[in-house]
């Protein structure tokens, strides 16, 4: 049976392919029909009229220049009259869920999500990962035994608007068709627990028990606690004594490589693959498709259409120099602009990427546009203190669980400096030449850090405070943010974070 149901897989698996092969033939043309349909389909909602879509439809080059960038606060007008009931408003179609987002910083925000973009958007996105994986291994069995789901919490119905509402990964599982529900594990109730503490140790009983597991996936933080818990459970050195048929861990929301050497301890087998997905609760962006790259193709038909505008002039609010997919260029830091199915129009994501080829499009990620550090003109970006702090573990031996860095601002009596909490997997065993490394690093991927280094002329060196063992996940459940959807904020351009963490580890 088994043998039937991923023959019948790989036959339908086998569309999305083709799709993906027309990511390296036909990009552009995929964005432009995109959008054309997009606009074509929300034609006749209050947003459509009040933009004039109809008009787009006939001049395509207006769109920019008649939809203006919009931030979620932007938005809310219209989102408020969905959530009062209003129909037609952004998307032709009535919602079915609101998607909470995610983030460490700031109130919750509301996405209204119809069945359709859910399906357009994201589960696309996860169909277009899963023919990435098939092209890597036409052989893989992705249904020859079981599925691991540890998603968000679903949370019930949203009073003021009747309609069901949860982290996106929650929504995604719970949209899992019935015919495929069997493939996975837990239960789709298990897998959207709200309690995350409760949810970790009922599915680590569940799943030490479960010898059959294929794929695997989630936030690496969020995850490794449990594989230590199923290790602990089952007496195995490793989890493929617990999963022998264990074949793919596909990971997101945090910069893999930190904790590349902990997972491949973990899965201990040469043909295992490390796939890094980018998705959050307003889309499914992007997918690792060569194993020898450590970039992501740009989905370009999962629902999603985008502009890209330079950080500088992003910050300058300079907002008409943003181009569509064919004016991009290597070596120049973007902000991704996306208009969605799910009714989001020239939205600014917070995301700060690189582009590091066009032919295929391929990005990486650099960190978030709220996540750097300006305080004395040095402008470090997250992906420069990662490769810094990698590189300083490299050298020590040190691994790092989490870590939080943030200015300590000039005084009269002292210079500036920045201010590292790090929580440490393995701590170095010389702290003092681990400080000496970091140092020399940050000054090697920051030219602007270097200079305000130099002599001490602006900058002091960095402070290094060890945080306890656990500290960052009891931090983010104290502040109602537990679980895999939610992550430390890696770099801040205040002390607000910094300042709370410390109180709590002074305690």
């Amino acid at each position: 049976m088994l043998k039937v149901v991923n023959t019948l897989f790989r036959i339908y698996i086998g569309r999305y392919r083709r799709e993906l092969r027309e990511h390296y033939d036909n990009p552009v043309r995929i964005q432009q029909e995109l959008l054309r349909d997009l606009l074509a389909r929300n034609a006749k909602t209050a947003f459509g009229v009040e933009h004039g879509f109809d008009r787009i439809l006939r001049e395509p080059d207006t769109y920019a220049d008649r939809v203006p960038i919009r931030t979620y606060e932007a938005h809310l007008p219209y989102l408020d009259r969905v959530l009062g009931g209003d129909r037609q408003v952004l998307t032709a179609d009535e919602p079915d869920w609101l998607a909470t987002t995610s983030g460490t910083t700031g109130a919750p925000k509301y996405l209204p999500y119809s069945n359709h973009a859910v399906r357009e958007i994201h589960l696309k996105g996860s169909w277009m990962s899963l023919a990435c994986l098939y092209e890597k291994d036409p052989e893989i069995q992705v249904f020859n035994k079981k599925n691991l789901l540890i998603g968000g919490a679903f949370k019930g119905i949203h009073a003021a608007s009747g309609l069901r509402q949860g982290d996106i990964s929650a929504i995604i599982i719970q949209s899992i068709p019935k015919v495929m529900r069997s493939f996975y594990i837990p239960d789709l109730d298990l897998a959207t627990e709200v309690d995350y503490a409760t949810k970790i140790e009922k599915i680590a009983q569940l799943a030490a028990t479960e010898p059959g597991i294929t794929i695997l996936g989630g936030v690496p933080t969020w995850n490794l606690p449990l594989y230590r818990r199923i290790l602990e459970i089952s007496g195995a050195k490793n989890m493929v004594e617990v999963w022998p048929d264990a074949r793919v861990f596909k990971h997101g929301g945090v910069n893999f490589a930190p904790y590349r050497e902990q997972f491949e301890q973990l899965f201990p087998r040469e043909d295992f693959i490390f796939q890094e997905i980018y998705n959050a609760t307003e889309g499914f962006f992007g997918v690792q498709d060569k194993d020898d790259l450590r970039t992501m193709l740009l989905i370009l038909n999962a629902g999603v259409y985008y502009e890209f505008i330079t950080w500088k002039n992003y910050q300058q609010q300079h907002f008409k120099t943003a181009v569509s997919l064919s004016g991009v260029t290597t070596g120049e830091i973007y902000v991704m602009i996306i208009t969605t199915e799910a009714g989001l129009y020239r939205y600014p994501m917070g995301d700060l990427i690189e582009f590091t080829e066009t032919d295929p499009f391929r990005i990486r990620i650099l960190g978030r546009t709220q996540e750097f550090i300006n305080a004395f003109g040095e402008d470090l970006l997250r992906s420069e203190a990662e490769a810094a702090l990698l590189e300083a573990c490299k050298q020590t031996g040190a691994l790092v669980r989490e870590f939080t860095v943030a200015p300590v601002y000039i005084k009269l009596d002292g210079k500036g400096r920045h201010h590292w909490v790090v929580e440490f997997e393995r701590a170095p065993a010389d702290f003092d030449r681990f400080n000496d490394l970091l140092d020399v690093e940050l000054q090697a991927s920051n030219y602007n850090y270097k200079a305000k280094r130099s002599n001490d002329y602006a900058i002091g060196r960095h402070r290094l405070t060890v945080a306890p063992d656990g500290f960052f996940r009891g931090w983010l459940r104290a502040r109602g943010k537990e679980g895999g959807q939610h992550k430390v904020p890696r770099l801040a351009n205040h002390r607000r974070f910094l300042d709370d963490i410390l109180a709590r580890i002074n305690e």
